[in-house]
């Protein structure tokens, strides 16, 4: 058991493990909701966000070159703030000034 999971660590592999299981929870958490693509269209940045830095994650322990885990780590970024302002949208009515 142990030397399986020290090869998937060590491998790489286990980023690929949990990108699958990510999607697979975000998928099922929408398709339980009452408006499945609404959810899906909320819940995807976070996904693509997470995804991407276990990407890198995986990619480094490769030890592959820093050009494609800066460019993961930038999507993953670009999609954290996308995320971030779709749930400051959804609490815009809360987050104004009031000056009455």
């Amino acid at each position: 058991m142990t030397a399986t999971l020290a090869f998937l660590f060590t491998s790489g592999w286990i980023s690929a493990v949990a990108i699958a299981l990510l999607w697979a929870i975000t998928l099922v958490i929408a398709g339980r909701s009452p408006e499945p693509r609404v959810t899906i269209a909320n819940l995807a940045p976070n996904a693509i966000s997470g995804s991407a830095l276990l990407a890198a994650f995986g990619l480094a322990m490769r030890q592959t070159q820093v050009l494609w885990l800066a460019l993961l780590l930038a999507i993953s970024l670009v999609a954290f703030l996308i995320d971030l302002r779709i749930r400051l949208a959804d609490q815009a009515c809360g987050l104004r000034r009031r000056t009455d």
